[in-house]
């Protein structure tokens, strides 16, 4: 701790500074401002600035502690964790005290179960004062991220206490130095000056926790401290090697239509000097120095000098403080000074503010997860694994074993009801992977206008009704693998841009400009024959053979079997145990029934014909009367054509509703309203249907 060129270090000098600290006067501002802001970012109730004098501790500001103990502004120092933190001089995090070294020792709030974390308040010289702390009443594990949160805090702590301290100082050395009164006075009266201009920096920018809100900050924070005609801050792009340079403040409005941030290259710029060397930069003239790419561009702005100052953190230069002015020669070394002192708080409120980005972004990740995984779970089919051991599952079941460690693209192909997701689920779960979410898109599902957005998100006010920005599901399986279900059904304008994604990785949210890379594992799975598709014009070929590198047909139920009687007997015990009931058997004349029948739906009509058997079952067996089955009727030749699909009878009664409304959709009369469905759901269905008005 320095006041001038002398370093506080001896016992007295220690002893002001501790009197200074627990001065009987109110809590200041800035601490209850700490206190709240602790328990706002770190969700934790109740948060302490705590300072020690002797065997006593005064509490200087309580967020969230309830009454009487808000009122009581000390407390004996023994077994409370503020002696443990102010002895050792270092952080002390307990996730559960129940499982602590303190379990035998009452707690400081008296309260059975808690997490705490205390951060010391330490000077220069390495002597605590207090703690800044926040606890929890229940067990909680304290993140990387929070603890950083809280060192920046009780940074901001020490700086009021060196403040104060400062003025303290100033105090006695006016009493006891009168003979150097004139120029002592000068040199403190600058000393506290600074100070009191960095304490309403700090003030100023602690608070602010988005980019638009920090640079106003900083903008006001300038203004009266340093003369200037433009401000800006720039900032280093690891992604890109430029610049990212941020106007925060001018003596004349931005033009419309120019726009706050822009990009500049490094190459030959004043900006790429400084983090080489990180040295302050000040120009006297900016027409007499053209060493620098940005000195043009400036002086045509009216700028004649400039100041330039290093953003450090952690050893790393991350961008500069810049002012300029109208003025030659406006800025001397008391100014560099000054806003090298302002840059050290701006550095903090940005990594305040880079922390609290990240941990925004990290929450409505999960929350987007969470939602997710929920509505897969309540979508997911009754059974988890493939059943079969015919000859056709157990050549799937090699392929999936092949492909599944590698992060080729598979397309799984089948008719309906033959259990493709199945098989994209064991795909991912023997694939590197598995600890990673999969995102499924069902593709017919989807109205053609929210596809787009579905896949790739969108920015606020990207289109009509678009009051937040989403995160799209490609985004959403960065990492994962992304399930592309009826992918045949894709409607063609949004072909090329899946296929710049396959190929590229990266692609655009809708109403936006930024782009996104993902790694992303993709499985597609249709019903359709995407060969045929492409010969008739309705797929892109590029599209077919990048989806097409690894592909799996899945047969039909009428080619295995074998496999009926094992699938009949895992539905049966399924439905049984939901419903409570008690099967023993099922007769040999059921299982010849089914056996013997086509299944034009495949496993999922089986499924749903056993589940309709358990419910009428009684007695422990089951049994199938001839209204419960279709004659049986061979799979193959003239006699399985005859036999409508569920997909033409559902076109059929499409165009026969269509037909008798004079092909109108929507509206009172119109063919959802008869249908019972919405207008996009119908629309969907006639595309996929291939449903088209005669001419």
């Amino acid at each position: 701790m320095h006041n001038g060129d002398e370093t506080i270090q001896d016992p007295e000098r220690l002893a002001i500074l501790r009197q200074t600290a627990l001065l009987d006067t109110p809590p200041e501002e800035a601490f209850d401002r700490l206190t709240c802001l602790a328990t706002t970012l770190l969700r934790a109730p109740v948060a302490l600035v705590s300072l020690v004098d002797g065997d006593r501790q005064f509490f200087k500001s309580c967020a969230g502690l309830p009454e009487p103990l808000a009122s009581l502004r000390q407390t004996p120092l023994t077994h409370s964790f503020c002696k443990h933190v102010v002895a050792s001089g270092e952080p002390l995090i307990v996730s559960d005290i129940r499982e602590s070294s303190f379990k035998d020792n009452p707690s400081v709030f008296g309260i059975g179960e808690m997490a705490y974390t205390g951060i010391p308040l330490t000077t220069t010289e390495g002597h605590a004062l207090g703690v800044f702390c926040v606890a929890d009443a229940k067990p909680r594990d304290w993140t990387d991220e929070e603890i950083q949160i809280l060192r920046s805090l009780a940074s901001s702590v020490m700086a009021e206490i060196q403040t104060r301290r400062m003025a303290n100082e100033l105090r006695v050395l006016n009493d006891n130095l009168q003979r150097l009164v004139d120029d002592r006075t000068r040199r403190l009266s600058h000393a506290e000056q600074r100070w009191r201009v960095l304490l309403q920096v700090n003030n100023s920018l602690v608070t602010c926790l988005d980019r638009e809100s920090l640079l106003s900050a900083i903008a006001g924070a300038l203004q009266g401290v340093i003369p200037f005609d433009r401000a800006a801050l720039i900032l280093t792009d690891s992604a890109e090697g430029d610049f990212n340079i941020f106007r925060i403040a001018g003596a004349d409005p931005l033009p419309p239509g120019i726009p706050r941030k822009t990009v500049w290259k490094r190459e030959g710029s004043r900006t790429a000097r400084i983090l080489e060397t990180g040295c302050p930069m000040r120009t006297h003239d900016l027409r007499e120095d053209g060493s620098f790419t940005e000195h043009a561009a400036l002086i045509a702005q009216g700028l004649l000098s400039a100041l330039s100052v290093p953003l450090s953190a952690k050893g790393k230069v991350i961008g500069t403080l810049n002012v300029a002015s109208r003025e030659v020669g406006r800025y001397d070394e008391s100014h560099s000074e000054l806003l090298l002192a302002i840059a050290d708080q701006v550095v903090l409120a940005i990594a305040n503010m880079l922390a609290y980005e990240e941990v925004a972004a990290l929450k409505q990740r999960l929350e987007q997860e969470n939602l997710y995984l929920q509505e897969e779970c309540r979508g997911e089919a009754p059974f988890a694994d493939v059943i079969g051991q015919s000859p056709g599952i157990r050549n799937v079941l090699a392929k999936i074993e092949k492909v599944a460690a590698t992060d080729s693209t598979v397309l799984v192909t089948g008719e309906t009801g033959t259990g493709k997701e199945l098989v994209v689920r064991a795909i991912h779960g023997l694939s590197a992977r598995k600890n990673k979410i999969l995102v499924k898109v069902n593709c017919a599902a989807l109205p053609t206008g929210v596809i787009e957005s579905e896949l790739f998100g969108h920015e606020r006010g990207a289109f009509t009704g678009a009051l937040t920005r989403r995160v799209g599901r490609f985004e959403l399986a960065h990492g994962g693998t992304l399930f592309l279900d009826e992918v045949g059904d894709l409607p063609a304008e949004l072909q090329a841009k899946l296929l710049r994604v396959l190929q590229e990785g990266e692609f655009e949210r809708v109403g936006g400009t930024q782009t996104l890379k993902v790694n992303v594992r993709l499985v597609a799975a249709t019903n359709r024959d995407l060969a045929k598709a492409v010969e008739e014009g309705r797929f892109r070929a590029d599209l077919y053979y990048r989806l097409n590198v690894f592909p799996i047909p899945i047969p039909p139920l009428r080619e295995r079997e074998e496999d009926i009687p094992r699938l009949v007997r895992h539905f049966v015990m399924l439905y049984a145990s939901r419903m409570g009931k008690s099967i023993s058997a099922i007769s040999e004349h059921a299982m010849r029934k089914l056996t013997a029948y086509h299944w034009p739906g495949n496993v999922r009509e089986l499924q749903n014909i056993i589940e309709r058997a358990v419910i009428l079952s009684t007695g422990g067996r089951i049994e199938l009367d001839d209204h419960q089955l279709a004659a049986p009727v061979a799979a193959t030749g003239a006699a399985a054509k005859a036999i409508a699909t569920l997909e033409d009878v559902e076109r059929e009664h499409i165009q026969t509703v269509l037909k008798r409304v004079g092909w109108r959709v929507s509206g009172e009369r119109g063919a959802a309203r008869i249908l019972g469905l919405k207008r996009t759901t119908l629309e969907a269905r006639m595309s996929k249907l291939r449903i088209s008005r005669p001419a």
